[in-house]
């Protein structure tokens, strides 16, 4: 129960880290998947292993559910999961696939970040050689996407393959920086970002390098990547001439120039590569 317990919760994180349609998704979301624990308790249709959601580990599995689940939203008023007291909606309009696929790709991110972090973990020597052995990408289930071969399958396979990606860097480097911005201090994870020196879409071979993160709370985030703040080879704050030549108010003041020179807190080891970091401050005014 406690492992059930610890996937849902890491579920509703992941539902919210990815943006999914605002905060009222991942209420709507694991809602609909405690009421489809319910509809299996009614008729289980050959998946009592089911009956805690929660507890299912295999993807596989999850998708033969899926397809159950959409066979039984065609039968509509006549599926014996349409029970009173189970609120229809859920499975009439979809929100109980919905949910169920975004579990499969939240357990296959989930079990990707466990395999990256442990390779984080267990590595001592040169960073580059670790860095090395990261540069993997995560393996889909077949049939998690439904025509793989289409464009349109194409497409949302790589999708879902950068979501899991950057999902799993972002825990990576959280992890590092023991879910601290290292600027300001805040140990909100909610609020914290895993900002990328050198972009996703910028270099294919850094985006897995946690030397090629900083956790930094949403407010610099949002600066680091518009390029109004970035870093010294000292790890130091140093801001645009944005941002100097703006009239200085109190807020500005407050949370940017008061803090120039300001140094990171950064990990005891893979820290930011100071080559990464002058790739940033080229990219803008400073």
């Amino acid at each position: 129960m406690k492992y059930s317990i610890s996937i849902k919760s890491a579920f509703a994180a992941y539902i919210q880290s990815t943006n999914i349609d605002g905060s009222g998704k991942a209420a709507s979301y694991l809602r609909a998947l405690e009421l489809l624990e319910e509809m299996l308790r009614l008729a289980p249709s050959g998946f009592e292993d089911c009956y805690d959601i929660w507890s299912v580990s295999s993807a596989e599995r999850l998708i033969l559910l899926r397809h159950r689940i959409l066979h039984e939203q065609k039968r509509g008023s006549k599926s014996l999961w349409m029970r009173e007291g189970i609120p229809v909606s859920y499975l009439r309009d979809g929100y109980c696939s919905a949910a169920l696929t975004l579990f499969i790709e939240f357990l296959v991110q989930h079990f990707f970040s466990e395999k990256v972090l442990d390779i984080v973990d267990a590595h001592t020597g040169d960073d580059s050689n670790m860095f090395k052995s990261l540069n993997i990408a995560p393996s889909v289930p077949e049939g998690f996407v439904y025509d793989a071969k289409s464009q349109d399958g194409k497409e949302r396979l790589q999708t879902i393959k950068t979501r899991i990606g950057q999902s799993t860097f972002r825990d990576m480097v959280l992890k590092l920086y023991g879910n601290r911005c290292s600027l300001t201090g805040i140990d909100l994870p909610e609020v914290n970002r895993a900002s990328h020196i050198i972009g996703w879409a910028e270099r294919i071979e850094t985006r897995m390098d946690p030397r090629n993160g900083i956790c930094l709370s949403a407010t610099y985030d949002a600066a680091f990547d518009r390029k109004l703040i970035t870093f010294d080879d000292d790890y130091r704050l140093v801001l645009s001439q944005t941002i100097r030549d703006r009239v200085p108010t109190d807020i500005l003041k407050t949370h940017f120039l008061s803090k120039a020179g300001q140094r990171l807190n950064v990990p005891a080891r893979l820290r930011p590569l100071k080559e990464y970091l002058d790739h940033h401050r080229k990219g803008g005014s400073f």
